[in-house]
């Protein structure tokens, strides 16, 4: 989507990517102007396709725009950036906060001094999505420019009423029953343990609120949760709807009056702008960057832990249904007045236009 509206601002953009399944969004960017082009690739994605055929696009373009970090990809379009001295913007898409560094340390540790520490210092602009990942770039000891541009939405127009139904036939358990929505990866870091606990403490009071959790992730941690949730007897009180895309994911969000993110490490958060923006309260820990929350009056922004989290869907689930409503469009506003695509790249683009042109940094551009 960035890449599309940012077309739309005027600027020429391709997208250099590996082979794959097309996301809608992807398709809708080759539709709307983006050069697309995608790469085979082995093992570790390794693409020597891709290593081949990056230095030339460096050449081309004005400035290149990498996303994440410990990758083959990434190490690629960095060096051929510092190799033809060409402006470079990382976005680290949440790769230097603390508890995601603990994950495979080592590993991270030798990528970053062979080739990660290279690009990230020579980058012209890292771009953090929040206030939280700019402190995880000053924590990581680097001192570039950041720009904290948030993540976009696309704000989704649906008929609740016609797609609530479709997950209900596949999951009759649903019927007639309050939904909290949990969609997001099955995760270490998304909290599914304090969520487990929560519920457990919570759901014995509220018969007729049920918990459904749309995602996927590793087959052994899945299992491991969905054991968890079990042991604490709340077989009947869950349903696991898997991973859901199109209209079964809207489905979700149209079924939902509540949605929870017990997370413990969030850049941004998009499942929570998603949610807010088809006017669903939520609930998400302090370790997502969600203070507008509670500034808004569309949601609970707690400490990490299972009893704030049990307290803040007590709170909920006993509020009225015309309170939590109010809530949900409380919600969308706050998405509509700073969240849209068009708003991300018109500050983007005035991102890039300030590294070509070396004049004053625009406002999201943090210097110190």
């Amino acid at each position: 989507m960035l890449c599309m509206e940012l077309t739309r601002n005027g600027n020429k953009v391709t997208l250099a990517t590996l082979k794959g399944p097309l996301s809608e969004a992807t398709r809708n960017c080759q539709e709307n102007g983006v050069e697309l082009l995608t790469f085979p690739y082995m093992m570790g994605q390794f693409s020597p396709a891709f290593a081949k055929a990056i230095p030339e696009l460096c050449k081309k373009h004005e400035v290149i725009h990498g996303h994440g970090l410990w990758l083959h990809v990434n190490w690629v379009t960095g060096s051929s950036a510092r190799r033809f001295n060409k402006p470079l913007v990382i976005s680290p898409r949440g790769s230097l906060i603390p508890q995601r560094l603990e994950h495979s340390y080592w590993k991270k540790k030798i990528a970053d001094f062979v080739f990660d520490r290279k690009n990230l210092e020579y980058a012209s602009c890292l771009h953090a999505t929040s206030t939280q990942e700019y402190e995880s770039i000053r924590y990581y000891g680097l001192n570039n420019p950041v720009a904290i541009i948030p993540n976009g939405v696309k704000i989704q127009v649906f008929d609740k009423h016609i797609l609530k139904q479709k997950l209900i036939d596949k999951h009759p358990k649903l019927k007639d029953k309050k939904i909290i929505l949990y969609l997001s990866r099955i995760s270490w870091e998304k909290g599914l343990p304090l969520l487990a606990e929560a519920w457990a403490n919570v759901s014995a009071d509220f018969k007729n609120w049920h918990l459904l959790i749309g995602g996927q992730g590793p087959q052994k941690y899945e299992n491991e949760i969905k054991k968890l949730f079990s042991e604490k007897g709340l077989s009947e009180r869950v349903t696991w709807a898997g991973l859901l895309l199109g209209e079964e994911k809207l489905s979700a969000l149209a079924l939902a009056e509540l949605f929870v993110l017990p997370t413990l490490s969030e850049n941004f958060g998009i499942a929570i702008a998603e949610a807010l923006s088809t006017g669903i309260p939520v609930i998400t820990t302090q370790g997502a960057p969600w203070p507008d929350l509670i500034e808004w009056e569309c949601g609970w922004w707690i400490p990490i832990d299972a009893s704030h989290l049990a307290n803040a869907l007590r709170e909920a689930l006993a509020l009225p249904d015309s309170v939590r409503q109010e809530m949900g469009e409380n919600g969308k506003r706050l998405i509509q007045s700073k969240y849209t695509w068009e708003q991300v790249a018109s500050q983007m683009t005035a991102v890039y236009d300030w590294i070509i042109r070396k004049d004053k940094p625009p406002h999201c551009v943090k210097i110190d």
